[in-house]
């Protein structure tokens, strides 16, 4: 068992704790796919936890990959009674699918991937002409706060990962045929504050050069 499906197997008991304990920040995350990704859509998520995210989106067809058993495991009972949703143990770069999708989301999890560029050079092989990868991933700029909030344990423990640059992203999925179509920061704030956050994000994210302060990093690539 490699280190990461370890980590998350330990703190799949807990999964869903910590996001409700950073409810802000997670809430901001789903919105963001939300927005872009319209209900009735195939999707597969890559990453998918306990199918959150996934199952918010309320797709037509929603797979969820995720190399945790646990995380699985919890996802297979929380959403036992959604004939629209799948999910498998698997990583990014062994799974295997005749399924075509619309969107292929990766949410907080590209860090997380043993080996990058075999992942996204077997996720752009799942998608079609049409598809939209979409990214998002910690600002790199944010991580002294993320370190020091975790030992804080003000936020859930990361486990093993390896924070990579923005230009390396793009130079990967270039490299494999996945070409940046759009790119975003989002949520500058991401503690609530009644009032002042919602005020605050919003007008920090219009405002340009500002706005790449948001802790919220997302891509979206295509072939």
């Amino acid at each position: 068992m490699d280190e990461v499906q370890k980590h998350f197997d330990e703190i799949a008991p807990s999964y869903d704790y910590w996001k409700r304990k950073n409810w802000y920040y997670y809430d901001a995350v789903k919105k963001i796919y939300k927005s872009s990704i319209p209900a009735g859509s195939r999707v597969l998520e890559i990453g998918c936890g306990t199918g959150e995210i996934l199952a918010e989106l309320r797709p037509s067809l929603g797979i969820g990959v995720d190399v945790s058993g646990e995380m699985i495991k919890r996802a297979q009972e929380k959403y036992a009674n959604f004939k629209n949703l799948t999910f498998f143990q698997s990583t990014a770069a062994d799974f295997r699918t005749e399924e075509k999708f619309d969107y292929i989301i990766l949410a907080d999890v590209i860090e997380h991937l043993d080996d990058v560029r075999m992942s996204v050079r077997n996720i752009a092989k799942l998608a079609s002409d049409s598809t939209k990868v979409i990214v998002s991933m910690a600002n790199p700029l944010w991580e002294p706060i993320l370190d020091l909030a975790e030992k804080l344990k003000l936020k859930m423990p990361e486990g093993p990962h390896e924070r990579i640059s923005i230009k390396e992203l793009i130079e990967i999925c270039r490299d494999s045929g996945l070409s940046l179509r759009q790119m975003s920061y989002h949520l500058p704030f991401p503690k609530y504050i009644p009032v002042f956050s919602n005020i605050f994000n919003a007008v920090m994210e219009k405002i340009p050069f500002l706005n790449r302060l948001g802790v919220i990093t997302v891509f979206i690539f295509k072939k």
